[in-house]
């Protein structure tokens, strides 16, 4: 298959190379006027309005830098052997709180935001714990296969976010199970609600408030963050505690993008500002901060 393919010759690329081919890539996308970068800059603009034109424009050619190493990060998730793969995990910051979660009744909940390189939390969770997660079907339906056979390398289950999915998930959660969310996608209007993110009305998903409220599992927030080096890159994996039930699913999804913002904060390059994540104001209109003026 071609993706296969086009993965295997990627992965190829020393970790080195392929951080100064990303950042070459991202100067491109960001002097080309590519929507991505500009999806990128109007997030970083809005999320953080005391930034210089100067200060914006650099954290935006880092953010794009991070975004397009995800693709020779996701090839070493497909074909690098195990302990090549893990062996650039230099740290694991919370694991003991991983241990208690995934020791007690009720399943454990993880809320990985997409920031560095989450991607690889499936191989380290899956090796070393009993993984079930959740994705989002990719546009074309030939990539799909791909995206799951590289996830579930690594024993992972993962279920695609429909009703099929979301039983298969709540029956691992009653079993006690280990399922881990990408929480800061934006769902139809019908499954979020509109909470405050940087500053700013964001529609985020009341699917864990759902699972907390039905399941009581022990809630868990996952991120893996980058570190660059002079040979490339290894990685830091975090667990720390997640946000609390609250008595509504508006109060909860607050409760989570505090989370979110916390862990963004810690190098904001690392989030992936090019995701529309304000594509749905609150008021219901078709209006988009996106759209060009």
């Amino acid at each position: 298959m071609l993706a296969k393919s086009v993965l295997w010759l990627v992965q190829l690329c020393p970790p080195r190379m392929a951080w100064w081919i990303s950042g070459w890539i991202a100067h491109l996308a960001f002097w080309s006027g590519n929507k991505v970068a500009r999806f990128t800059r109007i997030n970083i603009q809005l999320c953080f309005p005391d930034l210089t034109a100067e200060e914006v424009r650099t954290l935006t050619l880092s953010s794009l830098q991070h975004m397009m190493l995800l693709l020779f990060e996701f090839s070493q998730l497909a074909f690098w052997p195990q302990d090549k793969l893990l062996g650039q995990i230099v740290r694991v910051e919370g694991r003991e709180l991983l241990e208690q979660a995934v020791a007690k009744p009720g399943g454990t909940l993880l809320l990985v935001p997409h920031f560095g390189n989450w991607e690889i939390l499936c191989a380290f969770l899956g090796v070393h714990y009993s993984l079930a997660a959740l994705y989002d079907p990719p546009n074309f339906a030939s990539l799909e296969p791909v995206i799951v056979d590289v996830r579930e390398r690594y024993k992972g289950r993962m279920f695609p976010i429909d009703t099929g999915g979301m039983r298969s998930l709540i029956k691992v959660l009653k079993e006690g199970g280990l399922v881990a969310i990408l929480p800061d996608q934006v769902p139809d209007r019908n499954a979020g609600v509109h909470v405050d993110f940087f500053g700013h009305p964001a529609l985020t998903m009341s699917l864990p408030h759902r699972l907390m409220t039905k399941n009581r599992p022990n809630v868990l927030m996952g991120s893996v963050q980058r570190e660059i080096t002079r040979s490339g890159y290894q990685y830091i994996l975090r667990f720390e505690p997640g946000p609390c039930v609250g008595e509504t699913d508006q109060h909860t999804a607050q409760a989570l993008n505090n989370c979110i913002e916390h862990i963004v904060r810690r190098d904001p390059a690392q989030y992936q500002w090019e995701y529309k994540r304000f594509k749905r104001p609150p008021d219901g209109s078709r209006s988009s901060v996106y759209r060009r003026q």
